[in-house]
């Protein structure tokens, strides 16, 4: 606990830890410090966060990939979508299942991941790395700033790490995310850098924190307390709000490298593994980029959601 509250002991900066918890994997990430001197902090306008039920039936509305799940007004569990998409009648065609992860869990989540990831002819797995680099081994992670992020919010909230628990050596995984310098290329392109999208999240925290849907005060109480639980609440409801950190990170055309360019190199892979005849396809990313590809989906693939479960990843009482 004592590690990671003295890397993010300022409020602002948990909105930034609940970003990196869900959308960001692999040893390339931290890599890309560069330093932008005199970059304001953009705050975007107040959005209100929609909630929104997930049907099991067909239907062609969006979700959300993360959510609480409550009995009453009592947390029982910060929970991931399994979203499974299909074109209408094609029942014998190729099936889309989206997998939104989480990058610390229980290991009970895992363990069910790994029967899921077993099932598919191809899982499609983010990890910003050369293909054929394989996970990085468990020394060399903490030489990256990301990763001691995440390796100290496994530790404070008493839980394990996505790349110690995952089976990447699976027959059927496939790398669909870019190399390094595909990344660094396309941040350059556009012009980003690690500094300004983390004052773009800090904006939307600053933002967050004026419309009252910030709860950073809670949270920086229940770090400084060391209650696990207190702890694991307070982070699952920063969760809930992953819109307002998404929106902040898109540049004026409404894209990004983190997520948007990321995901388009994500299909580029589903197009190669679908024309290679696989038929039963997961992609196994962080919940914050399923909204896009969920929209991806819809509008460029003309398929619908056909089925959605959910995964406990937390456990909150």
């Amino acid at each position: 606990m004592a590690r990671f509250y003295r890397i993010a002991k300022r409020p602002l900066t948990f909105s930034v830890v609940a970003l990196l918890l869900a959308c960001c994997c692999g040893p390339a990430h931290a890599q890309v410090a560069v330093a932008e001197p005199n970059t304001a902090i953009e705050t975007p306008p107040p959005v209100s966060p929609t909630a929104v039920t997930p049907k099991k039936e067909e239907n062609s509305d969006p979700i959300e990939f993360a959510r609480v799940s409550k009995e009453g007004e009592r947390p029982l569990a910060l929970q991931t979508a399994v979203a499974t998409y299909a074109k209408p009648g094609d029942t014998d065609g190729v099936t889309v299942t989206l997998i939104g992860a989480v990058h610390i869990a229980d290991p009970e989540y895992y363990q069910k991941l790994n029967q899921l990831f077993s099932t598919f002819d191809a899982l499609l797995y983010e990890m910003v790395s050369d293909p054929d680099a394989g996970v990085p081994l468990p020394e060399e992670r903490g030489a990256s700033p990301v990763s001691t992020i995440q390796v100290g919010m496994k530790d404070a909230l008493d839980m394990t790490f996505q790349l110690d628990e995952v089976d990447y050596q699976a027959k059927n995984f496939v790398h669909a995310d870019m190399s390094p310098k595909e990344f660094f290329d396309s941040m350059n392109s556009r012009k980003e850098g690690v500094l300004k999208m983390l004052l773009r999240s800090m904006g939307a925290s600053i933002a967050m924190q004026s419309s009252g849907k910030s709860n950073d005060m809670e949270l920086l109480a229940a770090m400084v307390s060391g209650d696990t639980l207190r702890a694991r609440r307070a982070f699952a409801e920063q969760m809930e709000q992953m819109d307002w950190q998404m929106a902040a990170l898109s540049g004026e055309d409404g894209k990004s490298t983190l997520i948007t360019e990321r995901n388009a190199k994500a299909f580029q892979i589903l197009d190669r593994e679908i024309k290679a005849g696989k038929k039963k396809i997961g992609i196994f990313y962080g919940a914050g980029h399923l909204k896009d590809m969920d929209q991806r989906l819809r509008e460029d693939y003309r398929m619908k959601r056909t089925e959605t479960t959910w995964l406990d990843a937390w456990k909150l009482n």
